[in-house]
């Protein structure tokens, strides 16, 4: 009987407990809601507070057209973002100039790789293919895409295999090569240049 009781006031003093630091929150969200934000001024090297949420009509016109694609493909991975080439950058660009670097030798030699075609790196067994080349690189939940046809944000998306085993699938940016790098013992592979037709 004793037992009981310890058990009813201990979940009485949890629920009690409970209860209150959740009105607590509620009062704390509240609050901060009708806190009206701190101004910030815009200046040359801020970025405005709506980038990301407006997109280029191109994208939007892109997206649509490969919307049907999308649905009959295979079903879409979660986290999967569809990537978008407007038919004008895929005129445009035909290849990409791909410069490899020996870690150990300090050697770096460049190749020109054409877009959805596959090359292997000679002597050795590293082959690379380059899926997508975008000139103006965009990502948002609704795709990856380019804004425009202009080099301002050039990445070209690469697959990369070593003895025929995947070893990296992304993104390689020629202004940005600290992001998302490839990385490898013995290469560096970096985004270097472009060929259009």
């Amino acid at each position: 009987m004793l037992k009981k009781v310890l058990i009813l006031v201990v979940l009485a003093v949890v629920w009690i407990f409970l209860f209150a630091f959740g009105c607590q929150k509620k009062e704390e969200t509240e609050t901060a809601q009708n806190v009206p934000g701190t101004p910030i001024e815009t200046g040359k090297n801020q970025m405005p507070s709506n980038i990301g949420m407006e997109y280029p009509k191109e994208m939007l016109e892109a997206i649509q057209k490969s919307k049907d694609k999308i649905s009959e493909s295979a079903p879409v991975k979660k986290g999967h973002v569809p990537v978008v080439v407007p038919a004008d950058v895929q005129s445009k660009w035909k290849a990409v100039v791909i410069e490899v670097a020996n870690k150990q030798t300090n050697d770096q030699k460049d190749y020109v790789v054409d877009i959805s075609q596959g090359f292997t790196i000679p002597n050795t067994k590293i082959k690379l293919n380059v899926v997508a080349f975008l000139p103006d690189f965009s990502m948002s939940a609704k795709g990856i895409t380019s804004r425009s046809n202009e080099l301002r944000n050039p990445a070209a998306k690469v697959v990369i295999y070593e003895d025929d085993t995947k070893i990296f699938e992304g993104w390689l940016f020629q202004k940005l090569p600290t992001v998302h790098p490839f990385v490898h013992k013995v290469y560096a592979i970096r985004l270097k240049g472009e060929k259009s037709t």
